[in-house]
């Protein structure tokens, strides 16, 4: 069943400077993130500690449109944007969260950009999971941010520390460890979340037609955690790319849920070196230690 994805998502011009493409094939890569072009970040934010009584409780998802900008032919760290997808502040730039990589190029022999901190975001439509109340006007607040920077990954993970200030009583600043990939891919399963593609399969996401599009040393699997798809404001926006409750129909017509493929191990959720992706191999797919 093929996908007709609808990219609803616009992101607000940030300052006037210039957008400047990866270059890719130089010994020390750019630094750079995937930008909202393409896709989104699906967002996992894992609590970094107990949380507050007040607090919604355990993990909780975001979606987070990113841009990457700098001067042009200027080897100055790029300003990265970060963008709350569902957020309708006025004015809409109080959605954005802005932060400087602390170098232009990867320094070998790591393969993270760093961005030490970013200036804080609003999201005024958040709806978290296992909340004891509604919440305000939910502000993110993110630091000691790594993305995977280098030619073979060129910014499609991160990790961050993630403050987060829901505006109610009994819950200030909440810590979570905020992971990120991207493209989005809908799943029904974990063996769609395989990178390789299968020419004579369906496209996701109920075959591996076109393959995961992530990077093909990455261990995934298909999430869908409930936190992730009864999230109300985040719904709408999954849905935009044929995830949700009951969102695919089977041979025999009934609805399967639909996840989105993510990362199943902590930053940068590599495969071991020398191993092979597979369902049954030294990198297996499917779940492991993240929430799933």
């Amino acid at each position: 069943m093929a996908i007709e994805r609808h990219h609803l998502f616009r992101l607000v011009p940030f300052v006037a400077v210039l957008l400047v493409a990866a270059c890719v094939g130089q010994p020390d890569s750019p630094c750079v993130i995937q930008t909202s072009d393409s896709s989104p970040f699906l967002v996992q934010l894992r609590p970094g500690g107990p949380l507050a009584p007040g607090c919604p409780q355990g993990t909780q998802y975001q979606l987070i449109l990113a841009q990457r900008y700098a001067r042009y032919r200027a080897e100055d760290p790029a300003t990265v944007v970060f963008q709350l997808a569902g957020s309708a502040v006025d004015p809409p730039s109080g959605a954005q969260a802005s932060g400087k990589f602390t170098s232009f190029r990867v320094v070998p022999p790591s393969n993270v950009c760093l961005i030490p901190q970013m200036t804080a975001a609003t999201d005024d439509s958040a709806t978290p999971v296992h909340a004891p109340e509604p919440v305000a006007a939910t502000t993110y607040r993110f630091s000691d941010v790594q993305v995977l920077s280098d030619t073979a990954h060129l910014g499609n993970q991160f990790q961050a520390r993630a403050i987060v200030e829901y505006g109610v009583p009994g819950c200030t600043d909440a810590e979570y460890v905020a992971q990120g990939v991207a493209p989005l891919t809908p799943c029904i399963d974990d063996t769609i979340c395989l990178p390789q593609a299968i020419a004579t399969d369906v496209p996701f996401p109920a075959g591996r037609g076109l393959g995961s599009q992530l990077s093909s040393d990455y261990r995934a699997y298909c999430n869908q955690d409930p936190a992730l798809l009864d999230n109300e404001a985040l719904k709408p926006l999954i849905e935009e790319w044929g995830a949700g409750r009951g969102a695919y129909s089977d041979a025999q017509g009934n609805p399967r849920d639909v996840g989105l493929c993510f990362l199943s191990e902590p930053f940068p959720s590599l495969c071991p070196a020398g191993s092979t992706l597979s369902e049954t191999g030294p990198c297996v797919v499917g779940p492991g230690s993240n929430p799933h």
